[in-house]
This record gives C-alpha cells, sequence and structure tokens, in this order.
C-alpha cells in the first residue's frame, strides 16, 4: 500500500486500514463459498464415529441441503435488497468509495453458496457413484 503516500486527498495512514477492512470482508465471504463448495463450513459431526445407516445419512444430507438453501436464499435475498435500497446512496469515509461494492459481496457469496449447493446436490443425488469420486 505504498500507494497510499501519492493519494494527495487521503490521508496517509487511513487509506490503508479501509482497503484491509475491505479486503478482509471479501475474503472471508469468497472463502466461505470455498467452505461451503468443499462441505466444511456447515457441517457438524453428530454421530462422533458411530456409523449411521443410509436412512439416517440420507435424512441428514437432507437436513444440510434445506439448511444450507435458506442461509444461502436468504443472503442472496436480503443482501440483494439491501445493496439496491441503501447501499447506493452510502459511501465510504475515507476512500470516498460507493458503498455498495462493498455491500454487494453478501448477495455474491449467497450466489456462489447456491451454485455450490446445486453441484453438490447434481453430484449426491444424479451423477453415478463411480462418477462421483472422480469429480471430487
Amino acid at each position: 500500500l505504498v500507494a497510499a503516500r501519492y493519494v494527495p486527498f487521503v490521508p496517509r495512514w487511513l487509506w490503508p486500514l479501509e482497503i484491509a477492512n475491505w479486503a478482509m470482508i471479501w475474503m472471508v465471504f469468497i472463502g466461505a463459498s470455498i467452505a461451503v463448495r468443499e462441505n466444511k463450513h456447515f457441517n457438524v459431526d453428530l454421530w462422533m464415529g458411530k456409523t449411521p445407516s443410509r436412512r439416517v445419512l440420507l435424512f441428514l444430507k437432507l437436513v444440510y441441503y434445506v439448511f444450507v438453501g435458506f442461509v444461502t436464499l436468504t443472503f442472496v435475498f436480503f443482501g440483494y435488497g439491501f445493496v439496491v435500497r441503501w447501499a447506493w446512496i452510502q459511501t465510504s469515509e475515507v476512500l470516498t468509495i460507493n458503498m455498495a461494492f462493498l455491500y454487494v459481496s453478501v448477495p455474491i457469496a449467497g450466489l456462489l453458496w447456491l451454485l455450490f449447493l446445486i453441484e453438490d446436490c447434481y453430484r449426491e443425488f444424479v451423477m453415478p457413484k463411480s462418477q462421483a469420486g472422480e469429480a471430487r
């Protein structure tokens, strides 16, 4: 962030801080999307070493897909609504950049989660088991 030294209208000590905060928020949402794709974000091991029956496993997968689907649609719907209604009229304090560029990370993360959830459902229920092992 050496470039901050050459921007005359921004105090040198504030500009890198705001960029770092924005980058962290974007990285959290992109990282969460990767964790959803790898089935490592919302999973909780309830059985602690006990192998459940196929029926129980299917039920747990269904609960997982419903829960993640609900969270995903919540992020997309309310995140988009917030960006459209409020973020367009806000600007950041230091850089005076439109805050929509920050808040749009929420619906984008939701769309990525939805994409990865659909991919996982396809792999789990539609793709033959022999190909599913190769796809991962």
